[in-house]
């Protein structure tokens, strides 16, 4: 079953139990009212009754002057006693059942009303208490009340049938337009899928929650687009950088294989060139690894000491490079992942020593989730700071030294998915400063 489908049964089912509830409500409510006023006119009879049976000298009822006939709008009387004794009017024959009179007349039961069927006849009857163990029953006829609720109900079904069917078609017809931006939704998201073609979008010509949804549709395919063009960007980056070391390695291998009579010393160098080459496709298939693990695994978060993860970061990069390095620590506890944090770190006091000169200092301070690096190169280039995150991005001055331009985009991965920041900026006095803050804990 579609979806029109089922909201359009679900809207007929919820008008016919509606409708159902009012004209059930609008049933009883003419019911009781016809009820009532039978029941007032048989109560009225019964007082007046009483009230001449309690004047007449003899103690009981003068006979009417004209019998009214059985089941006739005057009513029927008769009298029973506590011992179940029947008194009928003169000339009358037949008897209404006198189980309720007889338990009135000997007070085990209040004045009441019942419905009972006497020769064919549905009947109302009143029964009250009119003296020491004697009570009086007046009976009437509900013919005429009965063929109105007929008529009354089958009203009720015809106009609940007529209205039941309507509204299903005209729901019918309302659910089929106002799903017709989901119908075209489906068929572009089809047509996309077969053909491939993320360019292609969907029209978003409502403000209602559709529209919401077609634009939210197109701005998924400008996100899946995106990161598409991202992938096969990476992946022909990652192929140009891969090739360079990789065919330097290749050729000092095969000159190393064509010329078995190379000296010693130049043997040695080819080989150092190749291990250098290899070395450095390593650390590249290293980082392209890291950044592709950090893009579909979900970090284990957990506190962790800033200031004593920066403080073995940077023991390691002195025993690395020899560089020195002025730290400032505030000890500082934050939530994330230390594997990935002392990555990131890492790869910013690489880049720091990377540009420094050789004796410079580099700066390092943690305080409040803020780890903040600075080198005393030459700075970054205007052109080149929006960049410097990109993946496999170098600067003009950048592509002679060692590197895969994959370190910093790896500290924006990591910032990322520690839902922090990291950014770049010129220092006062020269040099760069990068600072990477995360989130803290209390």
């Amino acid at each position: 079953m579609t979806l029109r489908s089922r909201l359009a049964a679900g809207t007929v089912a919820t008008l016919t139990l509606a409708l159902a509830a009012a004209f059930v409500f609008v049933y009883f409510a003419v019911a009781g009212e016809l009820r009532g006023q039978i029941d007032s006119a048989l109560r009225s009879r019964a007082n007046t009754i009483a009230a001449l049976h309690r004047r007449s000298p003899t103690g009981r009822l003068r006979p009417p002057t004209s019998r009214p006939t059985f089941g006739g709008a005057a009513g029927y009387v008769q009298f029973v006693t506590a011992a179940g004794k029947v008194e009928l009017t003169p000339g009358e024959t037949v008897r209404l059942p006198a189980a309720a009179g007889t338990a009135v007349a000997s007070g085990r039961r209040h004045a009441s009303f019942s419905d009972v069927t006497v020769d064919g006849t549905h009947l109302r009857v009143y029964t009250v208490h009119i003296g020491k163990n004697e009570a009086l029953q007046v009976a009437r006829p509900l013919t005429e009340t009965d063929s109105v609720l007929r008529r009354v109900r089958f009203l009720l079904f015809g106009i609940a049938l007529i209205a039941a069917v309507s509204g299903g078609i005209a729901g019918f017809l309302f659910l089929q337009r106002a799903l017709r931006p989901v119908t075209r939704l489906t068929e572009d998201a089809e047509r996309i899928a077969a053909t491939g073609d993320l360019r292609a979008r969907t029209t978003a010509d409502t403000r209602d929650e559709l529209g919401r949804l077609a634009s939210a549709f197109n701005t998924m395919l400008d996100a899946l687009g995106d990161s598409i063009a991202a992938q096969r960007q990476l992946v022909a980056d990652a192929s140009h950088e891969l090739r360079t070391p990789l065919s330097s390695a290749r050729t000092n291998l095969e000159v190393m294989q064509l010329h078995d009579e190379l000296p010693s010393e130049e043997r040695q160098r080819i080989l150092a060139e190749a291990i250098d080459e290899l070395r450095e496709m390593t650390h590249l298939i290293e980082d392209l690894v890291d950044l592709a693990r950090g893009d579909v695994e979900e970090l284990a978060l957990e506190p962790v000491r800033l200031d004593q993860l920066v403080a073995d970061a940077v023991a390691s990069a002195e025993r690395r490079s020899g560089s020195t390095f002025d730290v400032t620590l505030t000890p500082t506890t934050v939530s994330g992942s230390a594997g990935s944090l002392a990555r990131a770190v890492s790869n910013l006091l690489d880049n720091a020593v990377k540009w420094s000169p050789p004796g410079a200092v580099v700066e390092v301070r943690v305080a409040e989730g803020r780890v903040e690096v600075r080198d005393r190169g030459p700075g970054i280039d205007p052109v080149d700071l929006p960049h410097v995150f990109d993946r496999f991005y170098r600067a003009r001055n950048a592509r002679s030294m060692p590197g895969s331009g994959l370190g910093l985009a790896i500290v924006r991965q990591v910032a990322a998915a520690h839902d922090g920041s990291v950014t770049a900026a010129n220092a006062d006095g020269g040099g760069a400063r990068f600072v990477l803050a995360v989130p803290t804990l209390a």
